[in-house]
């Protein structure tokens, strides 16, 4: 019963220290900031952890949860209870690279599905190797976007901070050099 008394007396102070110091940082005192990281990084890096179970990625989504706190500080309203709010963020960062890393694995697999199809060797970077050389570097980027990594024109039009009718212009553009010069099957 103690015990339990004395936690949340811990668990109390250390919220209102995260508080004190979210409020700092808000006003731009980086103390402030060293002052949430070392009160939340462990609760941050278990989170993070227990979706990969890899210590580099886990240290590496931790270092991306702090630097877009620091990013939007500006934006996050003064009452967010902040170790909640990061536990949160790196949830989220955590589920994205998960989608990322499928979104590789498939752009992989498609590499050997095609090769595959299309009679050429195992190796995929043939084809990608022959792609690029056809292709100019924008149409080379969307295409391979689009086609083996699986997004949509407007997935890759926030990335790459390019119009989708532009987008859309270039993939059709890519399109018809490649069936020219490699034909209808590669396109």
């Amino acid at each position: 019963m103690a015990d339990s008394i004395v936690n949340k007396v811990r668990d109390e102070e250390t919220s209102l220290i995260l508080e004190q110091a979210f409020l700092s940082l808000k006003s731009g005192d980086m103390r402030g900031f060293d002052t949430i990281y070392n009160l939340t990084k462990k609760r941050i890096y278990v989170t993070i952890y227990v979706i990969f179970r890899d210590q580099m990625i886990a240290e590496d989504l931790m270092q991306e949860t702090y630097l877009a706190l620091l990013e939007k500080i500006d934006k996050i309203h003064h009452s967010v209870k902040i170790l909640p709010f990061l536990t949160e963020m790196a949830k989220n960062l955590s589920f994205n690279h998960l989608k990322k890393m499928k979104r590789e694995e498939e752009f992989h697999r498609t590499l050997e599905d095609s090769s595959y199809h299309l009679d050429l060797p195992a190796d995929g970077g043939i084809l990608l190797k022959q792609i690029e050389e056809i292709l100019n570097d924008k149409e080379y980027m969307v295409f391979t976007l689009k086609v083996l990594g699986d997004y949509s024109f407007k997935e890759i039009s926030k990335m790459k901070n390019i119009p989708v009718g532009t987008l859309t212009w270039l993939y059709q553009e890519a399109r018809k050099k490649l069936e020219k010069k490699l034909g209808g099957q590669y396109a």
